[in-house]
């Protein structure tokens, strides 16, 4: 896989997705995309609203939009063991990435590219193949720890 984000600035093929699945683009589904396109990991949808308040988009527009942006495929949750549900867009807008999981503050960070050599994921899916009959199609790491923030200096 590309070790790159396939694009730095997402928002013309969110908007142009949008609009060829006939979507309105009304303000409140543009800044919401705004937000997204230009967000350095997964955000809760209280973040969202909070990165939109000098835009005045209501907070239940920002719940709508996120439903309805899941339901399309243009974003995803992105599930911790944390009790906040977390959202960023799918990977064919941001590329290939894994992510770092806080267990203190439940932050996401991503980490850009693929943390595993091809040698090696191939090597697992033949394994997965083998003992559980399991063809591998795509696959998502997370790796738990202590964020910077959050450890003793």
């Amino acid at each position: 896989m590309d070790d790159t984000r396939m694009n730095a600035d997402p928002r013309a093929a969110l908007l142009e997705t949008l609009a060829d699945s006939g979507v309105r683009l009304t303000r409140p589904r543009r800044a919401v995309v705004e937000a997204l396109a230009t967000s350095h990991g997964p955000m809760t949808v209280a973040e969202i609203h909070a990165r939109l308040q000098d835009r005045n988009v209501d907070l239940g527009s920002v719940y709508r939009t996120v439903a309805l942006l899941c339901r399309l495929d243009v974003m995803r949750s992105t599930d911790t063991s944390s009790t906040t549900q977390r959202f960023e867009l799918t990977e064919r807008f941001t590329g290939h990435h894994h992510h770092l999981v806080c267990r203190r503050c439940g932050d996401i960070q991503d980490i850009d590219g693929c943390v595993l050599q091809d040698q090696a994921l191939a090597r697992l899916a033949r394994r997965i193949r083998q003992v559980a009959r399991f063809r591998v199609t795509e696959h998502d790491i997370r790796l738990y720890g202590i964020c910077a923030r959050c450890s003793p200096a």
